[in-house]
């Protein structure tokens, strides 16, 4: 599918009044940051999108840990995640459900219609120019390398395990995956090919080996990595083994010269992870903290990588097309014109708690960066950094462009230029709130505790029995709250009337169409709808998932999210599970029309097109 427009996912100043003036603490964000060498500001400014048109709208591309990646040429590029690929075919980068997750991920390939995708427990798929396939191996084990050498020919090892005390060593054929000697006193681990005839692995982490066409033989002895027990785990050679790297986790670097290998002092004192090279010239290793270095064939040099992410795999096809991956996401991609960073965070270190808005065109997404605010919205065209409450919010919600309500510890109200404090009733710690206009909003909380908005002030609305997790309202005499132990509190103008489901389940989201039409979503994939005269359970949409919250534009567009990156739609008549981009927790939803938005705890605010 074709993603949205450069400029959807673009955090950029708005000159609107739905997002308030840029001297009320708007901050322009380009999505392209200069990574500190000679390179301007990159151009991609959209994020991954899914089959099911989920975009990444912030961070770009991604906010997943890229924990592999692997490029044949400028345009095609795949990084990987925890169950999900992303490919850049030039101008869009696409989301595709992988089925592959582990600590550790591998990619590698011969070209654009062959890559292979390993990971976790003998876990593989294979793109085929179409689509990924799954394939299986006969034994289990981790997957500790992978290297393809062709559409026909791959390698991979295992770590070792009770039932292979050396490890396994697989070799792919046109007829598949088959088992082959290793070494008989060493696991073999980060395999390397420039062709068939030069096929490299590290052997217990210390030595080098190299395949002779019908068997495995040690090739030299690494220098000592460090610690007692440290290994290398990531290996580069040089086309015809003249020259070649190895780096481990504690930080150590050895060279290979041809004739041995030799030790090299890192610049920077951190775990370092990959290591490519377009020549025995041109070599570049990446590690933590956004440590990236440089050997020009004559010495080792730290250079600016413009992040302190933690960088995980690097790969390319020349000295001017490198690609780097990140733990938060990040890319860096290395030009004629020198390093550029590739998307990014508007609000770093954001953590989401809430998506609310009043119309397609005037969305906020609200949560914490540290310990304070952090807010961003969006305008129909592009996301602004907007002036965030002073303290991390936990709910919110808006009326119109002018008034929107944030709550922490205390409420604050956004009056078009600058948020208005206000304080609660005292003991009230706030959990949902909701309203139906300027004089007519309730918020929830700890202990059953409630707060009326009548226009002035925050007013006592009384305690029930449990904790509420939030609220929503019809009208001003209709209302429905939602909390611990399957509990369910209705307004009818009068008292809270209380209502408990089986089984019970803390339940964290209400929504609804209509009064006779109510959604609330909550622990255990529990799922429950009122229609006026019964209380329907359903934990088979989603079972076992927290689910955090529910939201709608209509009775047959409603929409559920939770841990996992679970995305729900109910399209009126059943509940479908939906490939959301994101394998992290997904607190909110807020849609209108045809737009949807969620976000989660770790800084992701995806949208659907």
């Amino acid at each position: 599918m074709n993603c949205a427009s450069a400029k959807e996912g673009e955090v950029h100043e708005d000159s609107g009044t739905d997002a308030g003036p840029r001297d009320a603490g708007g901050t322009e964000v380009d999505a392209g940051i200069d990574a500190g060498t000679d390179g301007g500001p990159a151009s991609l400014h959209e994020g991954a999108c899914t089959g099911d048109e989920w975009c990444w709208a912030h961070p770009t591309p991604t906010g997943e840990p890229l924990k592999a990646l692997w490029s044949a040429g400028p345009s095609a590029v795949w990084a990987a995640g925890d169950g999900q690929v992303f490919h850049w075919d030039g101008a869009h980068w696409t989301g595709r459900a992988s089925g592959v997750a582990g600590g550790a991920l591998f990619l590698s390939g011969s070209g654009a219609d062959s890559v292979v995708l390993a990971g976790g427990d003998a876990a593989l798929a294979r793109w085929d120019g179409r689509e990924w396939r799954r394939e299986t191996l006969s034994r289990a084990g981790q997957v500790s390398g992978l290297t393809v050498v062709s559409s026909t020919e791959a390698w991979l090892t295992q770590a070792p395990t009770n039932e292979a005390p050396q490890g396994s060593v697989w070799r792919r054929s046109g007829t598949g995956w088959a088992l082959v000697a290793g070494l008989t006193d060493a696991p073999l681990s980060s395999p390397w090919s420039t062709s068939a005839a030069e096929v490299w692995a590290l052997a217990g982490g210390q030595r080098l080996a190299r395949w002779e066409g019908q068997g495995w033989r040690h090739a030299a002895q690494l220098p000592n990595p460090g610690p007692s027990g440290e290994k290398y785990t990531a290996l580069w050679v040089a086309p015809g083994g003249g020259a070649g790297w190895a780096v481990s986790a504690s930080g150590a670097i050895a060279r290979w010269t041809g004739a041995g290998w030799v030790s090299v002092q890192s610049p920077r004192g951190v775990p370092l992870t990959g290591v490519w090279g377009s020549g025995a010239n041109d070599v570049w290793l990446v590690g933590h903290q956004g440590v990236l270095l440089h050997w020009d064939g004559q010495a080792l040099t730290g250079v600016d990588s413009g992040t302190r992410e933690d960088l995980l795999a690097i790969s390319g096809t020349s000295g001017d097309q490198v690609w780097i991956s990140g733990a938060k996401g990040g890319l860096l991609r290395k030009t004629p014109h020198g390093w550029q960073r590739l998307g990014g965070s508007g609000v770093p270190e954001a953590s989401w708690s809430v998506v609310t808005g009043s119309a397609s065109d005037n969305v906020w997404v609200l949560g914490r960066a540290g310990s304070s605010g952090a807010a961003l919205v969006w305008n129909g065209r592009g996301w602004r950094v907007a002036e965030p409450p002073p303290e991390p919010v936990v709910a919110a919600w808006a009326l119109s462009p002018d008034e929107v309500w944030a709550v922490g510890a205390q409420a604050y109200r956004w009056n078009g230029r600058t948020w208005e404090r206000h304080v609660l009733p005292s003991g009230l710690v706030a959990r949902g709130i909701h309203g139906t206009g300027s004089e007519d909003v309730w918020i929830v909380g700890e202990h059953g505790q409630r707060a009326l908005w009548r226009g002035t002030s925050w007013l006592d609305g009384g305690r029930g029995g449990t904790t509420l997790q939030d609220v929503w309202m019809a009208s001003s005499t209709s209302a429905w709250a939602v909390g611990a132990s399957g509990r369910f509190e209705f307004f009818g103008g009068g008292d809270w009337l209380e209502v408990s489901v089986e089984p019970p389940a803390t339940l964290r989201g209400v929504w609804g169409a209509a009064e006779d039409d109510v959604w609330a979503v909550g622990d255990q994939g529990l799922i429950v709808h009122y229609d006026g005269i019964l209380f329907d359970v359903d934990t088979t949409s989603a079972p076992g998932v927290p689910l955090k919250d529910v939201w709608g534009s209509a009775r047959d567009d409603v929409w559920a999210v939770g841990e996992g990156g679970v995305v729900l739609h109910y399209d009126g008549t059943r509940w479908r599970r939906q490939e959301s981009g994101s394998s992290g927790v997904l607190v909110g939803a807020w849609s209108k029309g045809a737009g949807a938005w969620v976000v989660g705890s770790q800084g992701q605010v995806l949208k659907r097109h």
